[in-house]
């Protein structure tokens, strides 16, 4: 069953989310480059070359950028050399969206959580970008480059989770042990008051991504896939989005599922295809174009992935199997994700030995390289090496040393560059940098420090004064290592603090036996959609309907059966509404189902599916077996309606008019 919880409540959540995942300091996240960039593309002004130059600060993003688009060019002669061509084949928008996922992955490969496989999850998401920028080609819902940019970042909210709660996402996990994904929302609900799903809409939605993605990643995706609604408006295109996602999802599936287990997914998938009109030939030609996106890629990104066989072998296999599967296939990066994994700290080479420091030295003098190396390994601290600013800039965003030593002249970029680049990004930022210099004029300097330089020592090199300037740094270290401390310690305070408000919070707008929400979040949500919307804009339907004969349940049953009767109708409802509707308690056995867009020609059909839904449900219980009935009042807005207090009394009185008429019956209150 799908986790009853309505998006009234999940609209108050998110407004604490981010700002609570964010505080956390934990929260996967672009790198400062990549925030500059969200930032330029919110202004209609901003120039290709404004973005090239902030580009220009990270050269490890700006690669992978160009192997992006020189892949997606397809081998087309003159290859793609520089940012501005990059900008101009793909566009700023796209740009900024490659920014985010590449900047995104890079920075959240490993993490604390013990049971979550960090290397697996980005494994799966690439195949789920892959597998959308396939499908966006074929089904042309969007643009390919958008496709892969929705699907690599559209299972975030797992990340998140995992990376900003490990504790309680480990026990989420090892006590959710391959369940269903409703099972997993469920147990994110109760232990942390928020759904990965809640998450990845906060995060795009924060990210600036179009509004149709953040949709996408909150959605349900309930409906059948001949019923995909093919308008414009951003809800009907979240859907297709949904839709994009869920086959990608497949299909990533497919791609990391091995033995038996993958049979059941290539059956599925081959169902799926047939739904969507294409034939099996043409549906398996997409799929392995999939695979060798998703290899080519994983050699771009430096993502290790697997050796698929073609979609027709995986038929055959599939349909030759006669034996029995002994577990149901469930979402493989999911399980790898419950499986016991050595731990991985966040920050790897933050452990250094109390006596010593992780080094990092950037010169392209083989020299002075020999030399530091024994010097400074002799004196309890752990060098490493690279010969440009360019590997050093990479080197340091990948491994976070806590001091880097760098020439001032090198190739590629030199050390003052590579010192500017290194405190545009927030991972870097603090990080102690030395610069070994022949300059020692106060113009020079200067500049230097300008720069943002923590230190310097002049060539050639006194490796006593060497010494004691990586002395003081790593005091300075030390500090900030307990600093950090003292801040994880109160993070975590605060961690629980939020989960606790968020989990008072919901059950101040949740109906506490049935779990939808209840009267009072119904109202405001009612009101809300009023304030925003005139008849003229957007339909408005309610419904109020009561469970006919309840008190004699509760006479002949009892109460507490009474209370399975509740719960059992709540769920069924739920489950039977649009994914835009919202069902809540409104007293007793009352409710109130809120249905924008809907108008007076979907009413009835609405209202007796609803009715249909409950009348079949059998609610099984001791001492009572069988089935309730519901009457329903339908009120749509109208001109004449000057609150949403009027339209509710309009579906109070159609209730008791259908009510008078015989029980489980609809009755729609006239329009005015």
């Amino acid at each position: 069953m799908e986790l009853a919880q309505s998006t009234i409540i999940q609209e108050v959540k998110t407004n604490t989310i981010l700002q609570e995942l964010k505080t956390s300091g934990r929260l996967p996240s672009p790198t400062g480059v990549a925030l500059t960039i969200l930032e330029l593309t919110r202004d209609p002004n901003t120039s290709t070359e404004d973005m090239s130059s902030v580009l220009g600060g990270d050269p490890a993003l700006t690669g992978q950028i160009l192997k992006y688009a020189n892949a997606a060019q397809g081998g087309a002669r003159g290859g793609i050399t520089s940012i501005n061509d990059a900008l101009v084949r793909l566009g700023m928008s796209m740009v900024r969206q490659l920014s985010l996922g590449f900047s995104v992955l890079r920075n959240s490969r490993t993490g604390a959580c013990v049971v979550f496989d960090y290397e697996g999850y980005w494994t799966h998401s690439l195949a789920m970008a892959a597998s959308c920028q396939v499908f966006s080609k074929h089904l042309g819902t969007i643009s390919a480059e958008e496709g892969f940019t929705c699907g690599l970042l559209g299972r975030i909210g797992h990340l998140a989770l995992a990376s900003v709660y490990p504790e309680h996402y480990q026990q989420i996990l090892e006590e959710w042990d391959e369940g269903s994904q409703a099972d997993l929302l469920e147990l994110e609900n109760r232990e942390l008051g928020i759904t990965h799903k809640q998450v990845s809409a906060a995060l795009f939605e924060d990210w600036g991504l179009p509004e149709p993605y953040r949709l996408a990643v909150e959605m349900k995706t309930r409906r059948e896939w001949g019923a995909l609604p093919t308008g414009n408006s951003t809800r009907d295109r979240g859907y297709q989005l949904s839709h994009l996602l869920k086959i990608s999802h497949l299909a990533a599936d497919i791609c990391m599922e091995t033995g038996p287990q993958r049979h059941p997914l290539v059956l599925e998938f081959l169902t799926i295809g047939q739904k969507l009109g294409f034939d099996e030939e043409s549906w398996s030609r997409i799929y392995d174009e999939i695979i060798a996106d998703w290899e080519h890629l994983g050699k771009l990104l430096n993502i290790v992935t697997g050796n698929v066989p073609d979609m027709e072998t995986l038929i055959h296999r599939a349909r030759a199997f006669k034996g029995v599967i002994k577990d149901k296939p469930t979402r493989p990066t999911l399980r790898r994700m419950a499986k016991p994994a050595p731990p991985v700290p966040s920050r790897p080479n933050k452990a250094a030995p109390a006596t010593g420091l992780n080094i990092l030295v950037a010169t392209d003098s083989p020299v002075d390289m020999h030399i530091l190396e024994k010097k400074l390994t002799a004196s309890g601290h752990s060098p490493s090496f690279t010969q440009n600013g360019c590997q050093a800039l990479e080197k340091a965003l990948r491994e976070d040393p806590q001091v880097i030593l760098t020439d001032w002249q090198m190739p590629e970029i030199d050390g003052l560059e590579l010192t500017r680049s290194l405190r545009r990004s927030t991972q870097t930022a603090g990080t102690y940098v030395i610069i070994m210099t022949a300059q020692d004029g106060s113009t020079e300097l200067v500049e230097a420090f300008d720069a943002g330089i923590d230190d310097y020592v002049t060539k050639p090199i006194n490796y006593a004064v060497l010494q004691a300037r990586l002395k003081a740094a790593e005091r300075l270290v030390r500090l900030q290592e307990q600093a950090a401390q003292d801040r994880d310690e109160l993070r975590k305070t605060m961690t629980e603090m939020g989960i606790l408000n968020r989990k008072l919070h919901t059950m101040a707008l949740e109906d506490q036996l049935t779990k939808i929400p209840n009267r009072r979040s119904g109202l405001g949500h009612l009101d809300k959609i009023w304030s925003r919307t005139s008849p003229d804009q957007e339909p408005l339907l309610v419904m109020l309907l009561d469970i006919d004969h309840f008190k004699r349940v509760n006479d002949t049953y009892g109460h507490d059966i009474g209370d399975i009767v509740l719960r059992s109708t709540a769920a069924t409802m739920q489950n039977s509404i649009r994914e835009s509707d919202v069902v809540c308690r409104f007293g007793g056995e009352e409710f109130l189902v809120i249905c924008p867009g809907a108008d007076l020609e979907v009413a009835k059909s609405l209202a007796n599916r609803l009715r249909r839904s409950v009348e079949r449900n059998t609610i099984n219980a001791p001492g009572f077996q069988g089935h309730v009935t519901i009457s329903i009042g339908v009120a749509v807005r109208g001109r004449g309606h000057t609150s949403s207090q009027e339209l509710i009394k309009d579906a109070d009185e159609a209730l008791y008019a259908a009510k008078e008429a015989g029980r489980n019956l609809v009755c729609i209150a006239n329009p005015e």
